[in-house]
């Protein structure tokens, strides 16, 4: 199946700034180029002695995936050869039978805790080393690490299962369907179809391994996937306390099985499932869950934790979902967890990232390395990547901010993408559309929902009206130095609860720090606010 959209290559955004642009490059200098952090992660897998259950094993896939990407779009030589002797020291690190992780033998009952979850941050790793450097070693890693786990667990006799009662050190194993998808990866990616058949194989098992191991509380099965993609159940129905991250990791292994075998319902389960979580389950601010949580909603309060985790995870559906279908609603979903919450979460330096951070309340800084603060420095380190893509063949402006980016539409000169704006505070953008050579093609504009009233301009002339949610399309022939003036209304919107209200401007959801009033007894020693305790400021 054909993609409607595609993503660029990370070495064609050539710039990136604005509020985006200072977040990417934050994350780059001061979480991925700590050198000190990332030699922890490699030093972790060199010595193997680590036998507690915690996910540190995850580590050094996390980063290398974010540095791949984060080196290539900021032409950043250092961090990319950081990342090329990291590849050299965990291929010398790896065991003759594949295995790849941080645990001495004695603790292998097959994995020590969560390695399957840690082995499936790995493999993504090595897999985006391969793809964007080209690196064979990696590929090669990561094909030796594959057949390791395809040897180890399955449905056959002498196999482990993905999810049943392991010695674990504090863990119960419980959460290994999650390994479907680097697997499926790794079958596309290497040519190699016993992966994909593996990973075929295993799904038809999840239910019976799950019904098997009532204790789980971490993922569902295949058939409970398909009942809540159908409307039938809820999604905290699908097992006590779900695990949003770990749900979320499950779907992306199903989107890996469509986009290798083709067959349609793995896909319309993962978008039915994506549809109902945005429809029912998205905060304003893009995040989920409570806790790790999907629960009962009687059970959520403005002050429950949300993680970053499974906010990496949504993202990453949303832009599986808008590469399979075009629709503008999973770009405006991802828009609003990147501004939002998900943002919200990173240290002002980029230098870490809160695990949890409450709609109401306040994030904390985690005091080492964790499950969290990875997920976020790795959709950070591919971010600019979100901003643009081929739709239908045609460049697409798919998010906001100042940037540029060279576009490779096929069968048709490059065209360079620039965008001139001071967006989210303000509306108004412009674009300079400038193909190697005149050509005629489709410009794609995403107009967000909340911008009634978008109008946009080619060049001196007239104004055309542009749907709010949708794309807007201009087709003509386009010549180097050709702009698009595109103004987006920024309303301020208000929406209310029983007790509460949220202000929103544009895709931000505005917060009042209580600490930073000059009378904060105001605010803590009300319940509510008046008019006459604060002023807005836009």
């Amino acid at each position: 199946m054909t993609n409607i959209v595609s993503a660029p290559s990370p070495r064609d955004i050539e710039s990136v700034g604005g509020f985006l642009g200072q977040r990417f490059h934050a994350n780059r200098t001061r979480r991925l180029k700590d050198w000190a952090l990332s030699e922890q992660f490699i030093r972790l897998h060199e010595r193997k002695r680590y036998d507690d259950w915690f996910w540190m094993g995850e580590q050094v896939g996390k980063w290398l995936d974010a540095s791949a990407y984060a080196a290539l779009i900021a032409r950043d030589d250092d961090l990319l050869q950081r990342v090329e002797d990291a590849i050299e020291r965990l291929a010398r690190s790896q065991e003759p039978d594949g295995y790849l992780g941080i645990t001495s033998r004695i603790h292998r009952n097959p994995v020590r805790g969560m390695e399957l979850y840690e082995m499936y941050y790995v493999l993504h790793g090595l897999l985006v080393c391969a793809e964007l450097l080209d690196s064979r070693v990696a590929l090669e890693m990561a094909r030796r690490l594959g057949e390791y786990i395809i040897r180890t667990w399955g449905p056959d006799p002498g196999q482990f299962p993905l999810a049943g009662r392991f010695p674990g050190n504090g863990h119960d194993g419980g959460e290994g369907t999650l390994i479907l998808e680097p697997i499926v990866l790794l079958g596309l990616q290497s040519g190699d179809e016993r992966f994909v058949a593996w990973g075929e194989r295993t799904l038809v098992h999840w239910d019976r391994w799950l019904e098997a191991y009532p204790e789980s509380i971490h993922t569902c099965g295949y058939t409970a996937m398909k009942q809540f993609a159908a409307g039938e159940r809820d999604v905290y129905e699908l097992r006590e306390n779900i695990h949003a991250h770990t749900f979320h990791m499950t779907l992306l292994g199903v989107a890996a099985l469509h986009n290798a075998t083709g067959k349609a319902e793995y896909r319309d389960v993962v978008l039915g499932c994506v549809d109902r979580l945005a429809e029912e389950w998205i905060f304003l601010t893009g995040g989920m869950s409570s806790d790790e949580r999907y629960v009962p909603r009687r059970y959520y309060h403005p002050r429950n934790t949300i993680e970053v985790c499974p906010q990496h995870t949504w993202i990453l559906l949303l832009h599986q979902a808008l590469e399979w279908t075009g629709e503008a609603r999973y770009a405006a979903e991802i828009e609003r967890d990147l501004f939002n919450h998900f943002l919200a979460a990173q240290l002002a330096d980029g230098s870490n990232w809160s695990y949890f951070t409450p709609l109401n309340g306040r994030a904390t800084e985690p005091s080492g390395p964790n499950c969290c603060n990875a997920a976020g420095h790795r959709i950070a380190g591919r971010m600019p990547i979100y901003l643009y893509g081929l739709r239908r063949n045609g460049p697409a402006v798919l998010l906001y901010t100042e940037s540029e980016a060279t576009l490779r539409p096929e069968g048709l000169p490059a065209v360079r993408v620039r965008q001139e704006t001071r967006f989210p505070s303000d509306g108004e953008v412009v674009i300079h559309v400038s193909p190697e050579q005149p050509a005629s093609f489709t410009l794609h504009l995403r107009i967000p929902p909340y911008a009634q009233g978008a109008t946009a301009r080619v060049g001196s002339g007239e104004a055309m009206a542009a749907g709010a949610g949708e794309f807007l399309t201009i087709d003509r022939e386009w010549h180097p130095g050709d702009t698009v003036h595109l103004s987006l209304p920024l309303p301020l919107r208000a929406q209310a609860g029983e007790s509460q209200v949220a202000l929103m401007r544009g895709p931000l959801v505005y917060a009042l720090f209580q600490d930073a009033q000059a009378d904060r007894v105001v605010f803590h020693g009300r319940r509510g606010l008046f008019p006459a305790d604060y002023r807005l400021g836009v």
